[in-house]
């Protein structure tokens, strides 16, 4: 089963809803990434990308937001699932996007802070709002905000996370066994979500990533004659608490 990538530039970076402005930008320092941690978890950058996000005049003062995004998917645990499953099941199951958002004239130095707050708070709504539709529109099921939860970054700043929940839908697997073809009735894989959003100097940081937020295992049992039964058991081995911790690090170590 190939499903679509279910998460892209759009589900960090795609803030141009602010105010309708996506002209190109010029150059913006993309976020810091811990690139170690992501080379040895497998993980591969898929793409990029520059744009301005957000014009907005407050009182006297026009706010210009320029973003630089980064994403990455988990090639290692497509490929592990896809070995597992004989190319049954394909496609990523956890990405990791960030992106690093610069702002003229710098949110800190507005005057008298006139427009900060409002700013900062429309870039983590439509950050949120932009993270759930992604996933809706690459594939994923029932997709919901289901809480917040506490969470700090290595820099010290406290921006909590927000946590979303989904669903990966697995259509039915089909095997041949002593010469007979039978399928598996496949459960969807339930995906979960964290985003965060925080200010860190002159810039605001957004970083998230969605990864299996459940294990997959399924058994069938099929008769091949009166006399032969064949039951086959598929169990991918996915480490929920594995991944999230993986993702919230790498959240946590980003600028």
């Amino acid at each position: 089963m190939n499903r679509r990538r279910f998460l892209g530039a759009a589900g960090v970076a795609g803030l141009a809803a602010l105010a309708g402005c996506s002209s190109a930008a010029g150059s913006v320092a993309p976020p810091s990434v811990p690139e170690g941690e992501l080379s040895e978890g497998g993980w591969t950058q898929t793409d990029s990308s520059e744009e301005t996000v957000f014009e907005q005049s407050y009182g006297p003062v026009t706010i210009t937001a320029t973003s630089s995004s980064v994403i990455y998917e988990d090639e290692a645990l497509t490929a592990d699932v896809r070995e597992k499953t004989l190319g049954q099941v394909e496609g990523p199951l956890a990405i990791y996007s960030a992106s690093h958002i610069n702002f003229s004239p710098d949110l800190n130095n507005l005057p008298g802070g006139v427009g900060r707050k409002e700013v900062l708070n429309e870039v983590e709504a439509a950050a949120e709002q932009q993270f759930e539709q992604q996933m809706r529109d690459n594939g994923l099921e029932n997709v919901s905000k289901t809480g917040e939860e506490e969470f700090e970054t290595d820099s010290g700043a406290s921006p909590g996370v927000t946590t979303f929940s989904a669903e990966f839908p697995v259509g039915d697997m089909s095997y041949e066994a002593g010469g007979e073809t039978f399928e598996l009735g496949g459960e969807p894989i339930e995906v979960a979500g964290d985003l965060a959003v925080w200010n860190d100097g002159d810039y605001v940081v957004v970083a998230g990533g969605a990864y299996p937020g459940e294990n997959f295992a399924t058994t069938t049992e099929t008769d091949l004659s009166e006399a032969i039964s064949v039951t086959v058991d598929v169990d991918l081995g996915l480490t929920p608490d594995e991944y999230r911790t993986e993702v919230r690090g790498l959240m946590a170590a980003t600028r």
